[in-house]
């Protein structure tokens, strides 16, 4: 049994926090330190809010990989609670086509040393680490943006901090609802969870720190990379 909420009505809220420098190269635990993520400067997210910027796996045995996601369709979600677990303003590029996320060294995105297509095509991330009510975790992702579904995103976020729920969109008046759960659901083993850090060192396909990144440079080609690598 569940009961609704449409997040719209409630007031708002927002927490900014910051990561330490990434090293240039592969995200990769071997690589990247403790202090590996951290967001752009409140210059650029204040501008990402005005508009100016452009499937966990589970099983018997402990959940291995943790990935970015969307609340599945249906299931009870809940945010874990330590902030430590939440972090604010990532610059990132998701590949669509391949579904991959790189995380832009915050020096670099600041900078005029990107080619305006790529940065353009570059979003800033608020993630966040929750639960799904079948036992596993994802990392619950919300591009920053000027936008009423990213308000209401963050809305949401705050509901599931202390309550299960499942998370739907409302298209019509681009909000969500969130159906809070009435009968008792198990608090999430939050303990059984690797380091934060480890999280999204293991999460984000890699780290673009420097211009001639293959990933920057991909997108570049417009395809033409793409069908090179296929070709060899």
């Amino acid at each position: 049994m569940s009961t609704f909420t449409d997040v719209t009505a409630l007031p708002e809220t927002g927490t900014e926090f910051e990561t330490p420098l990434p090293p240039n190269g592969k995200a990769t635990a071997n690589t990247v330190t403790p202090t590996a993520f951290r967001g752009v400067g409140k210059k650029t997210a204040e501008a990402a809010k005005k508009g100016d910027t452009s499937n966990s796996r589970t099983g018997k045995g402990r959940q291995v990989t943790y990935e970015f996601s969307k609340p599945p369709k249906n299931m009870f979600v809940k945010v874990h609670p330590n902030p430590t677990y939440s972090t604010y303003n990532i610059p990132t590029y998701r590949n669509e086509l391949t579904d991959s996320f790189h995380y832009i060294d915050p020096d670099l995105f600041e900078s005029n040393e990107l080619p305006e297509r790529f940065k353009n095509a570059c979003r800033i991330m608020n993630i966040y680490t929750a639960a799904v009510a079948d036992g596993s975790f994802i990392l619950w992702y919300i591009f920053v943006s000027a936008s009423k579904w990213y308000k209401a995103a963050e809305k949401t976020v705050d509901m599931a901090r202390r309550n299960w729920g499942i998370v739907s969109s409302i298209k019509q008046r681009q909000t969500y609802s969130f159906e809070l759960a009435t009968e008792v659901i198990a608090e999430p083993k939050w303990d059984s969870l690797p380091p934060f850090e480890q999280l999204l060192i293991g999460a984000f396909d890699s780290v673009v720190s420097v211009v001639e990144d293959k990933v920057v440079q991909d997108f570049m080609s417009g395809g033409v990379a793409a069908r090179e690598d296929e070709e060899e």
